[in-house]
């Protein structure tokens, strides 16, 4: 399997997880990056920022999207006791 298929495997597998399971999974990376990945500069962080910025602007889900879903749960759970 080559790079490129192994990008679209993980997305395509990042597309089927639900909103706590992507934060659990950015979580994740975000704390192996820090560990084997430490920023040497100030403009590396730029850098790395500026190259995040906007990546993944095509996720289909925001924070008000989970926030209504999560609204949605709340009101079921009442409407069922």
């Amino acid at each position: 399997m080559n790079s490129t298929q192994l990008r679209q495997e993980i997305i395509e597998s990042l597309a089927n997880l639900s909103d706590d399971e992507l934060f659990q999974v950015k979580e994740m990376i975000k704390q192996s990056f820090l560990r084997e990945n430490t920023i040497q500069s100030e403009e590396e962080r730029k850098q790395l920022i500026r190259s995040l910025q906007g990546k993944y602007a095509h996720v289909a889900t925001s924070s008000e999207d989970f926030a209504r879903r999560k609204q949605e749960e709340i009101d079921w759970e009442d409407r069922n006791r």
